[in-house]
């Protein structure tokens, strides 16, 4: 098995006063245990929460340590494959934003189901429900 893990998973693990914090840290025990195979983002994924974290906290140690944290730099594990969104994804992912065009998909949650079409990647870890009906989806902390 793998999993793709989305922004709002990432952002509510880091941030202890999200709403979701406590889902996102199960989901994190889960993910770190083996349960959903090998763990993947892109660098859409990472500049969204990145960008999410230093706008929502005002905090660039934020911004950073959620990075690192996804990056697996000292003293995160490095856990997560991180894909490299390249110009063929890119048009890719403009097809896929077109084809769904009935769903409230950003460009970035294009990129993940594209990516996980083309690269085999069985299910996102996310909370956004815009991803239901395109590629399996776990709930985190369900």
């Amino acid at each position: 098995m793998s999993v793709f893990v989305d922004t709002g998973v990432f952002f509510a693990h880091h941030d202890t006063d999200a709403d979701r914090h406590d889902q996102a840290v199960s989901a994190f025990d889960e993910l770190f245990d083996g349960e959903f195979g090998q763990p993947y983002t892109n660098d859409y994924v990472l500049d969204e929460t990145v960008t999410l974290t230093r706008a929502r906290t005002g905090s660039f140690e934020a911004a950073d340590t959620v990075a690192s944290r996804i990056l697996g730099e000292d003293p995160f594990p490095n856990v997560f494959e991180t894909l490299h969104v390249d110009p063929d994804d890119v048009r890719a992912s403009l097809e896929t934003l077109r084809r769904y065009e009935d769903h409230d998909l950003s460009f970035t949650d294009a990129t993940i189901v594209s990516l996980c079409e083309s690269r085999g990647i069985d299910a996102v870890l996310s909370f956004d429900t815009d991803f239901d009906g395109l590629v399996d989806r776990i709930e985190p902390g369900y």
